[in-house]
């Protein structure tokens, strides 16, 4: 379904700025007006009916002590707001504020910086308390996928976290759950994914010395024509930790309305727990360019975020880097029943993984055996010195002339795999379930 959406709103959008440039209307306020007229057009297409959903467009956030935001360009809302006299603009109450959006007829560094900072104004006017309960479970995912460690069950405590950087992660990760999505939106502008970058790189280095620029600030999107960045923040996409720093921010070619889609989805299934067969088969992983790694850094006694750039030859974005085909992770039979006895038990002690493999007449070598098993990234080990499951539905399965292999079966993902191997006439042939020990 996501890739049909995809197509329709591919083709909205290329009408809609050709049916503007027929206009020949020199007015920038107009120009503007427009485009905000396009956007609201495309995100009422890609948005689902029957779950209340509006767009409006030149409106106002309010909190709940009355402060009102900047104008936002669009908003995805919930249910009705609160018209403005003689206006086509609304006051929104922030608790309905779903995603927000900038729109830009050409992007450029001056917009770029305009975007950013009223975009900002959303973190700024909201007051993340009381969050809803989808708020969590998106909290939940993020932090496995970015950590890929099983959330805490309390609030973090001292020396909880094994460094000061991952500590001002999860608190991003929190807001982040809360606040609504931030996207800016640019029909027009960079001839190529290496401009995008550099400008907003640009940006960065003109406002090092300025507050307003953790992760959390980022937008969550930003498109530019065929262009985009985005985060991995795990909402939808993730970038986990890598010795110490965050590689959140990527770039991408070719697909900025299938990231658009991505995000506004992904967040529409944790707030209304959408079927999850909207995304399709969910077969392909849509890869990116690593952009930004951050970590906290302290200069003289104060704390900040310290920026890397991965940098590549401009010929390396020459051509977008297809999707790879989703697989389920390998495994030995004794690791293969390891996963089992956890998928079935919740957790194992590290000292008891060999009494495990006694049922199949099995050893290993403990400590090897165990970074291996973490390595395919469906377990971890908790606070406790146990081995516990990373994934929600983890399952695992032994295949005829594949072998053992397991993965996360909460969307269905893994099911869809082996019936597109195998055939379902063949599954239903060869009885193939997906068994516990």
């Amino acid at each position: 379904m996501i890739r049909t959406v995809e197509d329709l709103i591919k083709n909205l959008i290329e009408v809609g700025k050709s049916r503007i440039d027929d206009t020949a209307i020199l007015h920038r306020p107009t120009i503007g007006d427009m485009y905000e007229g396009l956007t609201k057009s495309v995100l009422e297409k890609a948005v689902f009916e029957g779950l209340n959903l509006n767009i409006v467009i030149g409106s106002f956030i309010q909190n709940k002590k009355g402060e009102l935001s900047h104008e936002m360009d669009a908003m995805l809302i919930e249910g009705e707001a609160k018209q403005l006299p003689f206006t086509e603009k609304y006051i929104v109450s922030e608790d309905q504020v779903i995603a927000v959006f900038q729109v830009k007829k050409t992007l450029n560094k001056s917009l770029l910086s305009e975007a950013y900072f009223n975009l900002k104004n959303v973190y700024d006017i909201c007051e993340l308390e009381n969050s809803a309960a989808y708020t969590f479970r998106i909290l939940t995912d993020s932090y496995k996928g970015v950590f890929k460690m099983g959330k805490h069950s309390s609030k973090p405590v001292t020396n909880y976290f094994q460094s000061t950087t991952a500590e001002h992660i999860w608190h991003c990760l929190r807001a982040e759950a809360c606040l609504p999505l931030r996207i800016v939106i640019g029909y027009r502008g960079y001839a190529s994914e290496s401009g995008l970058r550099d400008s907003f790189k640009g940006f960065l280095e003109e406002n090092r010395l300025v507050s307003g620029f953790s992760p959390l600030h980022f937008p969550n999107l930003i498109m530019s024509d065929q262009f985009c960045l985005l985060k991995g923040n795990g909402m939808p996409y993730i970038s986990a930790i890598e010795n110490g720093t965050w590689p959140f921010y990527n770039s991408s070619s070719n697909k900025p309305v299938l990231h658009l889609l991505e995000f506004i989805w992904s967040r529409l299934s944790y707030r209304y727990e959408l079927d999850p067969q909207i995304f399709g088969d969910d077969l392909e992983i849509e890869c990116v360019n690593r952009f930004l790694n951050c970590n906290i850094v302290n200069i003289m006694g104060q704390r900040g975020w310290n920026y890397h750039y991965d940098d590549f030859p401009g010929n390396y974005f020459t051509q977008p880097i297809p999707p790879e085909n989703w697989e389920p992770v390998s495994i030995s039979k004794e690791q293969h029943h390891v996963i089992a006895y956890l998928c079935k038990y919740g957790f194992l002690k590290l000292t008891k993984i060999n009494w495990c493999l006694e049922i199949i007449n099995s050893k290993v070598d403990v400590e090897p055996f165990i970074i291996e098993l973490v390595n395919t990234g469906l377990v971890y080990i908790d606070s406790h010195k146990q081995l516990a499951l990373l994934t929600d539905h983890c399952r695992c399965i032994a295949l005829p002339n594949i072998g053992f292999v397991a993965g996360d079966d909460k969307t269905g993902k893994l099911t869809r795999w082996v019936e597109k191997k195998l055939g379902r006439k063949m599954m239903n042939t060869l009885h193939i379930k997906f068994d516990l020990p």
